[in-house]
């Protein structure tokens, strides 16, 4: 019998077994992974994880399950999960797919299945990712905070109703990507202006980085960490006031719901 398995060897199901023996959550020996593709399980092996030969045989023989594909595919794989037998008793369900329910996964598996919902980003990769908790009222507190601290090793968590868990992948899942986008776009200006694109590219995400810990640090709102920068008449306060005029706002917002929506319509 295994601590923990995944099926499922992609990025973010690699960051979270890697991150959860790196913790001490669980020993390289209590770890089993599966997946279809040669590269992925030659991967596994290198690492020092058992791989079992198929998606029953994960759930047949670890205690926590790891679902780490993607949605598209949960309604295959469910229905082969529900052909597994003699699965370990009191076992949890792990769930990080955008738009999945734990009603849906509990239809196939049953209803007695215990299911821990997570959104999780791709900064767990580095050990600084940020996650939203969600559960089934049969998973009970001390196995909730179990799996909670080994996130916790790995970046932010937060508890929050599973109905609003498709709404938080605008803030955490896919934010990711947005911060990106800006690095990017200001990078490239200030390439176009004669700086060194290395040194634009560092230089901004460090400025990333420590907004973001003066949000956090500071508990300042960040509409008066903005005026803190925006001296009037000076250099910053006229950016600014390009993206008002710009609407940037609405942009931003827009692209939130259409992500948010994208959710909604994989909701199973």
């Amino acid at each position: 019998m295994y601590k923990i398995g995944s099926i499922g060897a992609g990025n973010m199901g690699l960051a979270i077994i890697d991150g959860s023996v790196n913790c001490k959550a669980f020993d390289k020996t209590e770890v089993a992974i599966f997946d279809i593709m040669p590269e992925k399980i030659d991967l596994c092996k290198s690492k020092g994880y058992t791989v079992l030969p198929s998606e029953q045989s994960i759930i047949e023989n670890c205690e926590i399950v790891l679902l780490a594909v993607k949605p598209q595919v949960y309604e295959s794989l469910l229905a082969k999960l529900k052909e597994a037998k003699n699965r370990p008793q009191n076992q949890i369900i792990i769930t990080i797919a955008a738009g999945i329910s734990t009603s849906y996964i509990q239809k196939f598996l049953g209803d007695e299945t215990k299911i821990i919902r997570i959104m999780p980003n791709t900064p767990l990769l580095i050990g600084c990712g940020a996650c939203a908790f969600s559960k089934t009222q049969n998973v009970n507190d001390n196995e909730f905070e179990n799996i909670m601290n080994i996130f916790k090793n790995m970046g932010e968590v937060a508890v929050i109703p599973e109905n609003q868990m498709n709404n938080i992948i605008a803030a955490n899942g896919s934010s990711p990507a947005y911060v990106y986008y800006f690095i990017n776009c200001i990078a490239k200006s200030v390439e176009n202006m004669g700086v060194d694109k290395d040194v634009a590219k560092k230089l901004v995400a460090k400025t990333f980085i420590g907004a973001a810990e003066m949000v956090l640090k500071t508990g300042k709102e960040p509409e008066e960490l903005i005026k803190q920068v925006c001296s009037p008449g000076g250099t910053t306060i006229e950016s600014i006031k390009v993206f008002d005029e710009k609407n940037l706002y609405s942009i931003i917002d827009e692209g939130c719901v259409k992500c948010v929506e994208r959710a909604n319509e994989l909701n199973s």
